[in-house]
């Protein structure tokens, strides 16, 4: 099994009659998913506090949301990254605007033990 991440991106924001139909949408998709052996580990992000600089400047964070940055991260172990791809090209967040980047990871004690 490797790990991998479904990092997404909105591009625009959605009216509630969407945001409603999505939800649905995802349930059901969790639900597929489910069967296939698959266990979910999801988490949603709130709105950045700050902004650091290598400089260690503090930025005030931007407003502009869609499309900049991640609003939520999905973990899950798969058996093939051609099943991790099925995971993420049936999700429904594509049909609502939402890019998806699918990531392998690797957890950080396992490569910091790497010579």
């Amino acid at each position: 099994m490797k790990h991998y991440a479904l990092v997404f991106y909105p591009s625009h924001t959605l009216t509630p009659g969407e945001l409603k139909q999505r939800q649905i949408e995802i349930l059901e998709w969790a639900k597929d998913v489910a069967s296939m052996g698959i266990d979910l580990d999801p988490r949603a992000f709130g709105s950045p506090l700050a902004q650091l600089a290598p400089s260690g400047a503090v930025a005030a964070p931007r407003e502009d949301g869609a499309g900049s940055t991640f609003t939520n991260i999905v973990f899950f172990d798969s058996a093939s990254e051609e099943q991790a791809m099925r995971v993420a090209k049936t999700h429904p967040g594509l049909r609502y605007g939402t890019m998806i980047e699918v990531r392998e990871w690797t957890p950080p004690r396992a490569t910091a033990s790497t010579p």
